[in-house]
């Protein structure tokens, strides 16, 4: 995953004026956390030290949104999804939000 987010030049031209920092909690499982920095971006296993934004969600449900069978919005509205922090970081970073989700389906398609 940090391979293919560090190299996406979509997602790195998309970050070049962003200092942002994503926490993925799986409560049942891993922590992990994207770290968007001036056109750098990383994916750190652990905490991060000041998420701008927390994702925090079960296996099962983190599971069906990586396959693609979930919406992760429709997992925030009906509760499956807990967000902590400013949820408004979602519409202020739209494009970054895009390109990680383009991060995410070039690994579902290996």
């Amino acid at each position: 995953m940090d391979v293919a987010a560090s190299t996406h030049d979509g997602l790195r031209k998309a970050t070049t004026e962003v200092v942002l920092v994503l926490e993925y909690r799986v409560v049942d499982g891993a922590t992990w956390h994207v770290r968007m920095e001036r056109g750098t971006v990383g994916v750190i296993a652990g905490p991060a030290d000041e998420p701008d934004l927390r994702f925090t969600t079960n296996s099962s449900t983190a599971t069906a949104m990586a396959n693609g069978t979930l919406d992760p919005l429709r997992a925030v509205i009906d509760g499956d999804v807990v967000l902590g922090g400013d949820p408004r970081v979602l519409v202020d970073h739209r494009a970054v939000m895009d390109g990680l989700g383009d991060v995410f389906a070039a690994v579902r398609a290996g």
